[in-house]
Protein backbone atom coordinates (compact mmCIF):
# COMPACT_ATOMS: atom_id res chain seq x y z
CA UNK A 1 0.00 0.00 0.00
CA UNK A 2 1.47 3.23 -0.88
CA UNK A 3 2.39 5.78 2.00
CA UNK A 4 -0.13 8.53 0.80
CA UNK A 5 -3.01 5.65 1.46
CA UNK A 6 -1.76 4.56 5.39
CA UNK A 7 -3.48 5.27 8.07
CA UNK A 8 -2.17 8.87 10.15
CA UNK A 9 -1.78 6.28 12.94
CA UNK A 10 0.73 4.16 10.98
CA UNK A 11 2.53 7.47 9.46
CA UNK A 12 3.14 8.99 12.64
CA UNK A 13 4.54 5.67 13.95
CA UNK A 14 6.72 5.83 10.75
CA UNK A 15 7.88 9.52 11.69
CA UNK A 16 8.90 7.99 15.02
CA UNK A 17 10.75 4.66 14.19
CA UNK A 18 12.83 7.31 11.50
CA UNK A 19 13.55 10.00 13.72
CA UNK A 20 14.52 6.97 16.00
CA UNK A 21 17.15 5.53 13.30
CA UNK A 22 18.45 9.00 12.28
CA UNK A 23 19.56 10.41 15.84
CA UNK A 24 21.22 6.92 16.43
CA UNK A 25 22.61 7.58 12.90
CA UNK A 26 21.18 3.58 11.99
CA UNK A 27 22.72 2.10 8.80
CA UNK A 28 18.84 1.52 8.28
CA UNK A 29 17.63 5.00 8.20
CA UNK A 30 17.82 4.67 3.99
CA UNK A 31 17.19 8.23 2.28
CA UNK A 32 14.85 9.28 6.35
CA UNK A 33 15.66 12.97 6.70
CA UNK A 34 14.07 15.67 9.19
CA UNK A 35 12.12 16.89 6.92
CA UNK A 36 10.41 13.80 5.90
CA UNK A 37 10.00 13.00 9.45
CA UNK A 38 8.41 16.07 10.07
CA UNK A 39 6.13 15.47 6.49
CA UNK A 40 5.19 12.28 7.73
CA UNK A 41 4.65 13.34 11.54
CA UNK A 42 2.32 16.18 10.60
CA UNK A 43 0.30 14.22 8.11
CA UNK A 44 -0.19 11.47 11.18
CA UNK A 45 -1.21 14.02 13.75
CA UNK A 46 -4.72 13.41 13.76
CA UNK A 47 -7.10 15.31 16.42
CA UNK A 48 -3.95 14.95 18.97
CA UNK A 49 -6.22 15.25 22.05
CA UNK A 50 -3.34 15.30 24.63
CA UNK A 51 -0.88 17.29 22.27
CA UNK A 52 1.69 14.25 22.52
CA UNK A 53 1.94 14.54 18.77
CA UNK A 54 2.44 18.24 18.44
CA UNK A 55 5.25 17.86 21.36
CA UNK A 56 6.74 15.09 19.41
CA UNK A 57 6.89 17.69 16.05
CA UNK A 58 8.22 20.26 17.89
CA UNK A 59 10.91 18.13 19.49
CA UNK A 60 11.97 16.99 15.74
CA UNK A 61 11.91 21.08 14.76
CA UNK A 62 14.15 21.36 17.72
CA UNK A 63 16.68 18.87 16.47
CA UNK A 64 16.62 19.45 13.01
CA UNK A 65 18.12 23.43 14.38
CA UNK A 66 20.32 22.05 16.34
CA UNK A 67 21.76 19.94 13.80
CA UNK A 68 22.26 22.29 11.16
CA UNK A 69 23.81 24.75 14.00
CA UNK A 70 26.24 21.72 15.09
CA UNK A 71 27.01 21.23 11.12
CA UNK A 72 27.88 24.55 10.30
CA UNK A 73 31.50 25.77 10.14
CA UNK A 74 32.86 27.59 13.50
CA UNK A 75 34.54 30.75 13.20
Amino acid sequence: MPLDRASPDFKFSAAVASFGMLLRESEHKGDASFEGVLELARAGKGQDFHGYRSEFIQLVEKTRLLQSLASKPHK
